[in-house]
């Protein structure tokens, strides 16, 4: 076992257990049946020394020589999002944290691509500190870890003092939240937080409006809820947890909506400055763009791929298992996750709900109805819907999160009910009998795994409808045991020395890059974006949902399909990449690159330098301008002659320039360039760094503006004679402000 890890978890929940043995036997019996999710999620990890980390599983680790995510895959898709994205960011922000500096951006990520900004790195969040202590592959661990103690605990305490359900409903639903598969799929990336953190929203939103008006308590919701909101954690989902509990406390007591309304402006407040880099980021990305122009969130869904998520529902492994070989839907895992089980679907089923119950559950089934419109895109709805801001601007299987937990409350109230000796039996066995039916269509092609656990689902149903109304007590066990059926391997462990495989021919180009400055491309999936900054290599691309349109455009230019998450690049044109300070490139062994030098290979991947490397600050010795946006972006695809030491600006944004001059650089760091030029007329300074919001120039102290050089880099028109030009880089800098 890991020393360190067990100090974050074991011991920490041994104490844990100790406290409340002495303080509240209801707590700690509540905490035991929590262990039973805790075992089977996070156990084969941390009782082996590894790590919740699916390097191991995926296909190119190493020798980095294929793209990890696949249409349909025997793993889970949307985990690689964890060592190709969320480890290398979270590393090289402790590294900036290690050496006492604030992780703006890094220049080694797609040339600069923000840190903070980005919106799920969480540099505001005190919950990532085991990343920054530990590292991200331990530090994620003890989080997931920790994740499901905290859903756990925030729905009991939710239904207990929130709601006032009487046992075993607190423990029901403690578990069933804690256990769900959307809690589990998205277990390692920091979605999970803003979901497991749901029903901490809720009771807050719910004590607001109880009682008294109390200003104090109405600044400290809305100031948590606003920190929930802008923290860095995952925004999206943020958003729509925080808005379902203000909709949820709004429908207990309308009457006290001027409490509500009070704790949003507060939170919108706290919000807007904490999350002002993540915002001005999201107002030029590609992402906001695409899902706007090409209408993403209004295309239908296709009706198998809404059966067979419906499916998933019903049923989790009834279209097998993304660990286990047999996974056969047609999109990533999570996606599809939102069941909690046949257990809590049965009790759902048997109704019995009591009146008082009555505003929680239109509460509850109104954000069901409309996860569902979204989640399965049903027409016309949700065409609608599409077209409502923000929604137009969110990703829709985020709502997935509210679909979850209206079931959980829905079977929280009806185990209520059942438990005072209401119920429809009818009901029930209606809701097994469906489960059943999905079943028997899923089980030809499932793996001996899969079909054991679709029969332990069922087994789990079949039981809650015998034992609810005569023991009660029995039910958050029974709940727990089959939702650890349903979340083992899920999320797969690794063995310390899989973190960052190291092949010698990997090792052999980091000691080469290691004396000359130059980024560094890998095409057809060698070497995935983001991976290289874990190796200290500068790396032009960047694997992230919330790239600049200009850096997505340039990444088209050298062959990336998808213009949210790049993919693999497919083209590397010498003299384009050498303006962008490209000296390497490593391919899969048989590739051939025209006007590249190759100098290693090994280990099925070759290695290139590129001849026409400059600078990454340099005076640019050829200016061309050009008269549209869509003509300069087609002459940079044709390789013009005037690259790499020339530079090409968009139409408008500078008068006519010459080129030459002398350049010294005074200073650089990942947010400032400072420089002395000299030159007899106007010319431009390039900055071979992604064109941001946020970056200001000064020509001798004077605001000067900033022109995106090669329409994707940073530029200055500089004057003739000798001047002191400073880059500075301001995530909170405002529009129009210098």
């Amino acid at each position: 076992m890991a020393v360190a890890t067990l100090l974050w978890t074991v011991v920490p929940l041994i104490l844990l257990h100790g406290v409340l043995a002495a303080r509240s036997r209801r707590l700690l019996r509540f905490q035991l049946v929590l262990d039973l999710v805790l075992l089977a999620v996070t156990g084969p990890a941390i009782l082996r020394g590894h790590d919740l980390d699916p390097v191991r599983a995926l296909e190119g680790f190493p020798p980095f020589t294929h793209w990890a995510w696949q249409e349909t895959t025997a793993y889970e898709p949307s985990q690689s999002d964890v060592p190709l994205q969320f480890h290398p960011w979270w590393d090289a922000v402790r590294r900036r944290l290690r050496k006492g500096r604030f992780p703006a951006l890094d220049p080694w990520l797609g040339a600069g691509v923000p840190l903070y900004g980005n919106g799920q790195t969480g540099l505001a969040a005190p919950v990532m500190a085991p990343v920054w202590l530990l590292g991200p592959e331990r530090g994620t661990t003890v989080m997931a870890f920790w994740k499901i103690e905290a859903a756990g605990f925030g729905a009991f305490l939710l239904l207990a003092a929130g709601l006032g359900f009487r046992r075993p409903v607190p423990e029901l639903g403690g578990v069933l939240w804690a256990g769900s598969p959307y809690l589990v799929a998205w277990l390692l990336v920091p979605l999970a937080w803003v979901a497991a953190l749901l029903p901490w929203c809720w009771w807050l939103a719910v004590r607001l409006v109880r009682g008294r008006f109390q200003p104090g308590r109405t600044a400290l919701t809305g100031l948590a809820l606003g920190w929930l909101l802008g923290c860095g954690l995952h925004p999206e989902s943020a958003l729509i947890v925080v808005g379902s509990a203000f909709a949820v406390a709004a429908a207990l007591h309308p009457r006290r909506v001027p409490r509500l309304l009070a704790a949003g402006a507060v939170a919108a407040l706290v919000a807007s400055v904490l999350a002002l880099p993540t915002l001005r980021l999201i107002a030029v990305s590609s992402k906001a763009h695409h899902l706007v122009s090409a209408g993403v969130n209004r295309a239908p869904l296709p009706a198998g791929v809404r059966g067979t998520a419906i499916r998933q529902a019903l049923l989790p492994p009834s279209v097998g298992h993304p660990a286990w070989g047999d996974w056969r839907a047609p999109y990533p895992h999570p996606a599809g996750a939102v069941g909690v089980g046949t257990a809590a679907l049965v009790l759902a089923g048997l109704g019995g709900w009591r009146r008082r119950r009555l505003r929680l559950l239109l509460a509850a089934g109104g954000m069901a109805v409309l996860s569902a419109v979204l989640l399965y895109r049903i027409p016309p709805l949700a065409g609608l819907l599409a077209r409502v801001p923000p929604i137009d601007l969110l990703t829709l299987p985020r709502f997935g999160v509210l679909l979850s937990w209206s079931l959980v409350v829905a079977s929280a109230a009806s185990a209520e009910g059942v438990a005072a000796g209401r119920r429809r039996l009818a009901g029930g066995v209606l809701v097994l009998g469906a489960v059943a039916l999905v079943a028997v269509l899923g089980l030809p092609g499932l793996s001996w795994r899969s079909a054991a656990a679709v029969v332990a689902s069922l087994a789990a149903g079949a039981a809650a409808l015998a034992v609810a109304a005569r023991r009660p007590d029995v039910l958050p066990w029974l709940a727990a045991a089959e939702l650890a059926v349903l979340a083992l391997g899920i999320n797969p462990p690794a063995a310390p020395e899989d973190r960052v495989p190291r092949p010698p021919v990997i090792e052999r180009l980091v000691r080469r890059a290691a004396g000359v400055p130059g980024r560094i491309v890998g095409l057809n999936g060698a070497l995935p974006a983001n991976v290289c900054v874990r190796y200290g290599l500068e790396d032009l691309r960047s694997s992230d949902p919330l790239r600049p349109w200009p850096l997505a455009r340039l990444h088209a230019l050298l062959g990336a399909k998808d213009p949210v998450l790049p993919g693999p690049l497919r083209n590397a044109p010498p003299r384009l990449l050498g303006a962008w300070s490209v000296r390497w490139a490593v391919t899969p062994e048989g590739r051939a690159l025209t006007g590249w030098s190759r100098v290693d290979s090994g280990e099925g991947v070759a290695v290139w330098e590129n001849p026409m490397w400059c600078p990454e600050i340099r005076l640019a010795r050829t200016v061309v301008s050009v008269p549209t946006e869509e003509e300069g972006w087609r002459l940079l695809a044709s390789e013009p002659g005037f690259l790499p030491e020339g530079v090409l600006i968009p139409p408008g944004t500078a008068p006519e320039v010459g080129g030459g001059g002398t350049l010294a650089v005074l200073s650089a760091s990942p947010e400032r360039v400072e420089t002395e030029v000299v030159t007899g007329g106007p010319a431009v300074l390039v900055v071979a760094r992604c064109w941001l919001p946020g970056w200001r120039a000064r020509i001798d102290g004077r605001p000067a503006p900033v022109v995106r050089a090669n329409l994707a880099a940073l530029g200055v028109v500089v004057p003739p004679g000798r001047h002191r030009v400073r880059l500075v880089y301001d995530a909170w800098a405002l529009p129009g402000l210098r």
